[in-house]
């Protein structure tokens, strides 16, 4: 949380104030570090398995152990990787905060991909390419449900990558523009309006004038009007009143926008996680069907 004071309407007054350091950066979470360390011991404990079963088998392969078994690690990984979904929006009562259970989400996620990579001993991924409609519905979807969980996961770490920069900017804004995020912003953004209001009152047209251009641009009008000099005082005053003013709106524009890019990134992200997972869940089903059931 950070500390907002809010700045008198009197701009001379303001300029004397001490500006007030905030605090924006998210406090580090021990969570990350444990998760990664997590992620590394099982992707190198999978690896492990996979060079060996490639040295001795003649032709490695998903249907053979232990590739098939890495099949099986993935799709456990990718609904532990969901369970960030279901902590976050629906079921907000399991353990833990928020942000632990996200970075739980960002590593599996990643190893999640790598061990899909493993059990299709890389095809379609370094060798044996093929774009045909058949390859992509043949076993259960497989090569769909893989190429669906590399675009989740490239879009997710895009995301993350979004999120982090978007986030600097909306912390470099409200560090300095001495009122702080943007719901701040638009309270004080309506007092100065207010306060313009007040001084435009009983003035001139070309006074009323330059204060409504001002106000809807969001920034001030390069011509200077010609006022009466009872009129010249209280004019000054509202100048600068809405060089705050313009100053501010920039801020709030800024921080709009960084949120603006997050929520267009969402809106490509969960449709495309929604599908993937589907085809993901049918594979991993089909393919556990035929191994039980079928004994395939």
């Amino acid at each position: 949380m950070a500390l907002v004071s809010k700045p008198s309407l009197d701009t001379g007054a303001q300029r004397g104030m001490q500006s007030v350091r905030r605090i924006w950066r998210t406090p580090g979470s021990k969570y990350n570090w444990l998760y990664l360390a997590l992620s590394i011991i099982i992707l190198g404990w999978v690896y492990l398995f996979y060079r060996v079963a490639v040295a001795m088998q003649p032709y490695p392969g998903p249907y053979n152990e232990p590739f098939r078994a890495f099949g099986i690690v993935s799709f456990a990984l990718v609904i532990l990787v969901a369970a960030y979904t279901l902590r976050r929006r629906f079921v907000r009562r399991l353990p833990g905060r928020v942000q632990n259970w996200l970075w739980l989400h960002v590593w599996l996620g990643i190893i999640s991909v790598l061990i899909a990579f493993m059990h299709d001993n890389f095809q379609n991924v370094t060798h044996d390419f093929s774009f045909l409609a058949t390859r992509f519905t043949e076993y259960g979807y497989g090569t769909t449900a893989m190429y669906g969980l590399f675009a989740l996961v490239l879009t997710g770490v895009i995301g993350r990558l979004l999120d982090i920069w978007q986030a600097r900017i909306i912390a470099h804004e409200a560090d300095t523009n001495s009122v702080g995020i943007s719901r701040s912003v638009e309270d004080r953004l309506h007092e100065l309006s207010l306060a313009v209001g007040r001084l435009r009152a009983g003035k001139s047209e070309p006074f009323k004038q330059y204060c409504e251009e001002a106000l809807a641009a969001g920034t001030l009008p390069a011509r200077v009007p010609m006022l009466a000099p009872r009129e010249v005082e209280d004019f000054q005053h509202a100048r600068d009143i809405l060089a705050d003013y313009a100053r501010l709106s920039y801020s709030l524009h800024r921080q709009k926008r960084a949120r603006l890019v997050i929520r267009a990134w969402r809106y490509i992200h969960i449709p495309l996680a929604c599908l993937a997972f589907f085809f993901i869940a049918y594979h991993s089903i089909y393919e556990l069907y035929k191994m039980i059931v079928l004994h395939y």
